[in-house]
């Protein structure tokens, strides 16, 4: 009987310590997954910020012209914003970005609406999109910083962008948020 007692009790140990190491593996799995979609995300935002760094310290140059649209939407997210630059041929060259909807996901009962941010020349796609911001915001400055709507008065630029990520089970998704934001100083619009 004693031995009996024994080995229920080492079988009960012995389930113990297995299901001790199998949530320790499932945790480590997760946690490696949450890093690489969270390497994932601010990869693809920092991506984003270097091309938009560099195009718009691009506006106006070469040209008499400088930012032909900013337009928003009742979020008061830049839906088109559009300026001249020299091409590499030395002639005008209207650059756009256009935010589009794409889809909405829903997660802890929040929905969240998704954009998608491409960029053209000349009226061509040009840049690969970006398809899950969240947020994209342009604004024009005045050199003392405050918002202004005019181009004349513009002499900085901000820009304010979220990237989402979902992970997870779809009964258990979390969401991650990549937050950037730069304002920069376009040479030409110091005129």
């Amino acid at each position: 009987m004693q031995l009996l007692f024994d080995n229920i009790a080492s079988v009960l140990v012995a389930s113990t310590v297995l299901l001790v190491v199998v949530a320790t593996n499932l945790n480590a799995q997760r946690s490696a997954v949450e890093s690489s979609v969270a390497y994932a995300a601010k990869t693809q935002t920092l991506s984003m910020a270097d091309y938009l760094e560099s195009d718009l310290l691009l506006v106006g140059n070469g040209t008499a012209d400088t930012i032909q649209t900013i337009a928003s939407n009742e979020a008061d997210q830049t839906t088109q914003f559009s300026f001249w630059r020299m091409d590499n041929t030395g002639s005008p060259m209207l650059v756009s970005y256009l935010l589009t909807q794409t889809t909405s996901i829903e997660i802890d009962g929040e929905t969240v609406q998704l954009y998608r941010l491409d960029r053209t020349e000349g009226g061509q796609p040009a840049g690969s999109g970006f398809s899950t911001l969240s947020h994209f915001e342009i604004t024009m400055l005045a050199a003392d910083g405050t918002t202004t709507a005019d181009v004349a008065t513009a002499r900085l630029l901000r820009v304010r962008a979220v990237n989402v990520y979902p992970f997870g089970d779809p009964e258990k998704m979390n969401m991650f948020r990549s937050h950037w934001g730069i304002t920069v100083r376009p040479p030409s619009l110091e005129t």
